[in-house]
């Protein structure tokens, strides 16, 4: 397997963990009371999959330099605008890149930043998701600089979770929070 075919296929993991993380999310916000396997709760998975998602972007990223045919520099992770391959679906990813990562860094320090600051930062994943979806979608994942194949399957199963995630998204600021439920 091509180190750029893996770096793929760990991006296609990671909308996974991100439309995963926004669904678990939506749970929280709605009150949703159903009982979790093993003693999870909604705000542990929330958090393990948030993680996850981090970690497999990172994993992504740094996969891409590794692979020669990628002609990604480590500089160009962090600038992508002028890079060889794809440089607006780059820098649509570098953008997500970089709301993620505060949303994800103000989450691990929440207990020691005031808490309505740490809700402002974390409505920045709902921003994240606008780049995130562009690069998700108009990124050729060989960096042949292919036009998109509406029809490939990995193609299909990063539009699903982009849908889920804007689907998410959309009802999440259209309604009005449910009332929490008694338990009983």
């Amino acid at each position: 397997m091509e180190t750029i075919e893996l770096s793929g296929i760990l991006g296609m993991a990671a909308i996974a963990g991100l439309a995963s993380n926004f669904l678990v999310g939506f749970c929280i916000w709605a009150n949703v009371n159903y009982p979790l396997p093993w003693s999870l709760t909604f705000l542990s998975l929330h958090k393990f999959t948030g993680y996850t998602a981090a970690i497999l972007i990172l994993l992504h990223i740094v996969l891409l330099p590794l692979d020669p045919l990628s002609k990604f520099t480590w500089g160009d992770l962090l600038l992508p605008a002028w890079t060889e391959h794809q440089p607006l679906a780059n820098t649509f990813g570098s953008v997500a890149l970089y709301l993620i990562g505060v949303v994800v860094i103000s989450s691990y320090f929440k207990e020691r930043i005031n808490l309505s600051t740490w809700r402002v930062l974390h409505f920045l994943s709902y921003f994240a998701a606008v780049p995130l979806i562009l690069h998700s979608i108009i990124t050729d994942p060989k960096l042949q600089d292919r036009p998109i194949d509406w029809f490939d399957a990995e193609k299909l199963f990063v539009i699903f979770c982009c849908l889920v995630i804007l689907a998410m998204s959309v009802y999440r600021f259209s309604t009005t929070r449910p009332k929490p439920t008694e338990k009983g």
